[in-house]
């Protein structure tokens, strides 16, 4: 688990603090899957905080789910639309 304690800089900005609790859950530690989780001091720039979160989550959801392949392709068996007029069935793809 993370603990998140928001704060405001004197800029008025705000930032972020991430740091590790005691309490881990049982079903998943970072320790485990190789990831350190990142620790963000009051004067960091927000913009690199941010870049370095992204990057760790990015990371843990590489570590725990497959990688997919999300390309189109053309259906074998494209849908079609049935009409009926004077009796006659008309059949068009869709």
């Amino acid at each position: 688990l993370v603990n998140h304690n928001a704060y405001l800089a004197s800029s008025s900005a705000p930032q972020i603090a991430y740091a590790l609790l005691d309490q881990q859950s049982p079903e998943y530690s970072p320790s485990e899957a190789g990831l350190v989780v990142p620790v963000f001091q009051k004067g960091d720039d927000p913009i690199n905080a941010i870049n370095h979160m992204m990057s760790f989550l990015t990371s843990v959801v590489a570590s725990r789910y497959p990688v997919t392949n999300n390309k189109l392709r053309t259906s074998l068996n494209p849908r079609q639309q049935a009409t009926i007029n004077n009796g006659r069935v008309t059949i068009q793809p869709i």
